[in-house]
């Protein structure tokens, strides 16, 4: 039988991934995401009481399990709270996953069962625009909404996609970020070549993992799944609100 509270918490998960993909403002996901946090708490003292005593291995892997998602989540509201974007959200996301997919592992037809169907990669949108995506220059602001479409576009494909289609979105994305850094580097190089350089070092890294993917995708070594699709909002969201805001934000002051 599925335990309630646990099924209770991955439709909580759930949910939260849901609004940041439709662009939830950070108050919204900040609520939603401290609710969360209060209910895995709550549930795992109960798991606690209930095997006081036990010194089975699985159980203390589940205690460090919990301990490392409870610190994530701190860390995404630490963000919140500062007033920037969630730096952390991806691998908080993660390890919440993890932990409530291996954390009913003595009951593999429950819970298990049940986050593994919602964890099916969604073919709704998979980056919402925020404001906490923006680093504060129209222009480059543009440019990152048309990189997110496409990645958008990506995560829309089915399951059993047409590899010209696949090829297709991603060509147009390769092309879109090498403009968009090129545009960067220029308009950087103009007013702080310290930064430029760092700016330009950071955009081949960038560029040399996308042509990674897309070879291993045309190679039919990868597949364009949920968790390509995750990887690339990772390889997008994190640069924005990592290098390009201090860059961009530094230079307007």
């Amino acid at each position: 039988m599925v335990d309630n509270a646990h099924r209770d918490l991955v439709e909580q998960v759930d949910e939260i991934v849901q609004l940041w993909r439709m662009g939830a403002e950070t108050p919204i996901l900040g609520e939603r995401l401290q609710a969360f946090r209060d209910h895995a708490e709550a549930y795992f003292q109960r798991k606690i009481s209930a095997l006081a005593g036990s010194t089975d291995s699985e159980f203390v892997r589940h205690m460090s399990e919990h301990d490392d998602m409870i610190l994530k989540i701190d860390g995404v509201l630490a963000d919140f709270a500062a007033g920037g974007g969630a730096v952390r959200w991806f691998d908080m996301v993660d390890s919440v996953r993890n932990f409530l997919r291996h954390h009913e592992s003595r009951d593999p037809k429950g819970d298990c069962a049940l986050l593994n169907e919602r964890s099916e990669p969604t073919k709704e949108t998979l980056i919402g625009w925020t404001r906490d995506l923006s680093v504060g220059v129209d222009w480059v602001d543009q440019h990152h909404r048309a990189l997110i479409d496409t990645i958008n576009e990506i995560g829309m494909l089915p399951k059993h996609y047409d590899l010209a289609d696949a090829d297709a979105l991603l060509e147009r994305l390769r092309r879109i970020t090498w403009y968009h850094f090129h545009e960067e580097e220029a308009h950087l190089a103009r007013s702080d070549r310290d930064r430029a350089h760092r700016h330009v070092a950071q955009h081949r890294f960038l560029l040399a993992e996308l042509d990674r993917l897309i070879f291993d995708v045309r190679s039919r070594r990868v597949d364009l799944t949920g968790e390509i699709s995750d990887y690339l909002c990772r390889w997008l969201v994190d640069h924005i609100q990592t290098i390009d805001k201090d860059d961009f934000q530094s230079i307007q002051r």
